[in-house]
């Protein structure tokens, strides 16, 4: 990648790193979510940083740092994708860019002010503009998008001053944000899968505990809603088939249900 960086710089992006990859060591999602803002922002000099994931029912939940002051409009549209994106011709032509590119890293800011060129309506028009860069005082930004199976995941990092931000790309990491995060974008998507898995399973332990099953019991039940049969269930928890069939049996008295299809639906 030919970056140069500083001593400083590499310990903060090892702390970045180290941070992106232990989502378990936090028991709340939204306190490891904290965790990761304040050290991509600090790795990249970021003045705001908002992290948006799957939340049950929701396509993305958001939570950010240093932006409590704005709307959750205006977070949302940091994050929105088409087509939820609110009728701000710029902004949809801008993300319409990225989905046509297939980029994962972007900046959402700068897409926007190419799709503005040319055009003074947009200065007046644009809510995007109006209630989100000039009350928020974003100038520029560096994105990260993509779809999980449960909705879609991102990470923007976003710029107060442009003065300030131009200085900084030639004494810090930020003038190679980009570069940086399409390094730490691998190390994001196992930090996600492995928080969202935990999370999913948490979820199901609790749904499944409000029937009265055993940990034992709502371990197969998960298994049985992901389609695994019995002699997988048998090898994956070391016990033997007359054991699963046992345990099967129980799980179907006490959730009231005669097939392993019925199970996916109380999880659901």
């Amino acid at each position: 990648m030919g970056l140069a960086m500083r001593q400083v710089d590499l310990e903060r992006l090892d702390r970045a790193l180290t941070t992106i990859l232990s989502p378990l060591a936090h028991q709340r999602c939204d306190d490891w979510r904290l965790a990761v803002e304040s050290s991509v922002a600090e790795l990249l000099d970021g003045d705001h940083v908002v992290f948006g994931l799957p939340r049950v029912g929701v396509p993305m939940h958001i939570h950010s740092m240093n932006v409590g002051g704005q709307p959750q409009r205006a977070i949302q549209t940091l994050f929105g994708r088409l087509p939820d994106l609110p009728p701000d011709p710029w902004l949809q032509k801008a993300e319409r860019e990225r989905l046509t590119s297939n980029a994962e890293v972007w900046s959402r800011i700068r897409a926007f002010w190419r799709a503005t060129a040319g055009e003074p309506a947009a200065l007046r028009r644009s809510p995007f503009l109006g209630e989100v860069l000039t009350p928020g005082h974003m100038h520029d930004s560096e994105n990260i998008d993509w779809s999980v199976a449960d909705g879609h995941t991102a990470l923007c990092i976003s710029y107060s001053n442009v003065e300030t931000s131009v200085r900084s790309r030639r004494a810090s990491p930020r003038h190679a944000a980009g570069p940086l995060l399409r390094l730490l974008l691998p190390a994001l998507k196992v930090g996600v899968t492995m928080r969202l898995a935990h999370d999913r399973e948490v979820r199901e332990e609790l749904t499944l505990g409000r029937f009265g099953l055993t940990r034992r019991e709502a371990q197969i039940a998960r298994l049985l809603a992901r389609r695994a049969t019995n002699r997988e269930i048998a090898e994956q928890l070391d016990v033997s088939p007359h054991t699963v069939r046992h345990h099967i049996e129980n799980i179907f008295a006490k959730l009231g249900i005669h097939s392993r299809r019925a199970i996916a639906s109380q999880l659901a």
